[in-house]
Formats: structure tokens, C-alpha cells, sequence
């Protein structure tokens, strides 16, 4: 009696210890699981996703894991982007780097997070025409989402200023702040040296400034050759021979360049119709 008493408790040991081994392998694998991804990233750095302008494209990205797009602007797209990032959870987020060169190492500008659906700005920064940028997304999250890239409000480059001509309004825009977002134009004058005129019918205050260079570092003078800023912006260009009390005797022959910028300390877009004419024309 004692012997199969015994045996009983052996095989009963036994058993909690194979139910025991079951229970604690179980929850090994509930865990493993818990930390696996179950989505997929879009592209490579090698071989990027293209996203085309006014296209909306979905994509997503998983946790601690990266997603690579590009796209490319028009021959006539310079000026600033945004993108739209729209459709999913408020519980997971991603964050948005843009680059200018294929290796993904020249960084552009570094995107804070956004949850849940957002747009980013890029700092309102005048994109080039013709040229290929790169965007990479991390994800904090498996996160499933729509990418909509769309043209700014602010137009022109350093490296692709909008072409005035000389007594024809053109309808521009700016978009950005006092600090960000500005529109670059340039205008050539004839042989004769004269003064220069530039018009605009804004509403918010802006301000603009006159370059004698391609590069816009060149004023051609801080007093006589700069905006005042504020609404309906009316200013007379009188050359780099101008100084304090002396307007100068005009601009001479050549390309010159003229940057836009807000005043607003917060974001918006401001249209307007700009002209340039010499003096002598009015």
C-alpha cells in the first residue's frame, strides 16, 4: 500500500512539473511576441519610394525601424513644400528627416515627432527647382499612414529666383514667419542708370531686401535699398552709391536680386501682386 502510495505522488509530481514547464514556456512565448514587429517598412535606403507631388501615397513604417522616400521637384517647382502625414494611431508616432543627398547623410532639416495625423513645414525652407530630396521616417511604433506632399506658399530659390519683368505685375506669395519662410525674385535693369520702383498691394506686413548678387549676400545698401516693412510695400531702389542722406544715382546695368520675407510671429501666407519699374517709366 505504501509503495503504490508512493508511486502515486511520484507520478502526481511529475505532472504539476509538466504542466509547470507548459505554463512558464507559454508565457516565454507571449513575451517574445510582445516585442516583434508584425508590420513592414517601405523602401531602403538604396532604393527609396517615390513620392510624387500632389499625389497621396500610403506607407508605413515599423517599431524602431526606418522608412525611405524621395521625390523630385518641377523644373518651375522651386519654392517651399509641406507634408501631409495622415490616418493613424494617436497612440504611436513617427518622426520625419529630410536630406539632399542619396546617401542619406547630408541632413536638411531634422522633423520633431508627430502623432496621430500632421504636417510638416520643413522650417518653410525654399526647396530648388529639378532637384531630387530624401526622406527617411522612423517609426515608434507599427505605424500605417498616407503621405501627402504639396507645394508652399512660399515661391523661389537662392539657386532659382522667380524672373520679374520690369513693369509687369507678377502675383506672388510668401509663407513662414519673421523668422522662417521667405520668396526670392530677381530683375535685370537696362543700360541706363536709374531708379527702380518696386510695388506690392500686401495686407500683412512684410519686408523686402535688394541684392546685388546671385548668392543674396550683397546689399546693395541697408538705407536706401531695403523696404520698409509693413502693408502695401512701396520702395525706391537708388543704387550702391547710395549712404545716409545721399539716395544715389541709381541702379546700373545688370541682374539684381530681391528677397521677400514675412513679419508675422506666427505661420501664415501672404499674397500679393510685386512690380518692379524704372522711375523714368512712371
Amino acid at each position: 500500500m505504501d509503495i503504490q502510495l508512493q508511486t502515486l505522488g511520484d507520478v502526481m509530481k511529475k505532472f504539476y512539473y509538466f504542466v509547470f514547464v507548459l505554463v512558464m514556456s507559454a508565457c516565454s512565448v507571449t513575451t517574445e511576441e510582445s516585442t516583434t514587429s508584425s508590420g513592414t517598412s517601405d523602401g531602403t535606403a538604396a532604393a527609396p519610394v517615390e513620392l510624387t507631388v500632389g499625389t497621396e501615397k500610403p506607407g508605413s513604417v515599423t517599431f524602431a525601424n526606418d522608412s525611405f522616400y524621395k521625390f523630385t521637384t518641377a523644373s518651375t517647382g522651386a519654392g517651399s513644400y509641406e507634408l501631409g502625414i495622415g490616418s493613424f494611431s494617436s497612440s504611436t508616432s513617427v518622426s520625419t528627416y529630410l536630406y539632399s543627398d542619396s546617401g542619406y547623410s547630408t541632413l536638411v532639416d531634422w522633423g520633431s515627432s508627430c502623432l496621430a495625423s500632421c504636417t510638416k513645414y520643413f522650417d518653410y525652407m525654399a526647396f530648388n527647382a529639378s532637384t531630387t530630396y530624401y526622406l527617411r521616417i522612423s517609426g515608434w511604433g507599427d505605424v500605417t499612414y498616407t503621405l501627402t506632399l504639396s507645394q508652399g506658399g512660399s515661391e523661389g530659390s537662392k539657386n532659382n529666383p522667380v524672373e520679374l519683368t520690369l513693369g509687369t505685375a507678377h502675383p506672388g506669395s510668401v509663407e513662414g514667419t519673421s523668422s522662417y519662410g521667405k520668396s526670392y525674385y530677381k530683375f535685370t535693369t537696362s543700360a541706363a542708370t536709374d531708379n527702380y520702383t518696386v510695388t506690392m498691394n500686401n495686407s500683412d506686413d512684410l519686408d523686402c531686401q535688394l541684392y546685388s548678387n546671385s548668392g543674396f549676400t550683397t546689399v546693395v545698401d541697408y538705407y536706401y535699398n531695403e523696404c520698409t516693412s509693413g502693408p502695401n510695400i512701396s520702395d525706391n531702389f537708388t543704387g550702391a552709391d547710395a549712404s545716409y542722406g545721399s539716395p544715389g544715382s541709381g541702379l546700373t546695368q545688370g541682374t539684381y536680386y530681391l528677397k521677400v520675407e514675412g513679419e508675422s510671429p506666427t505661420a501664415k501666407t501672404t499674397t500679393y501682386n510685386i512690380t518692379v519699374q524704372a522711375a523714368s517709366a512712371l
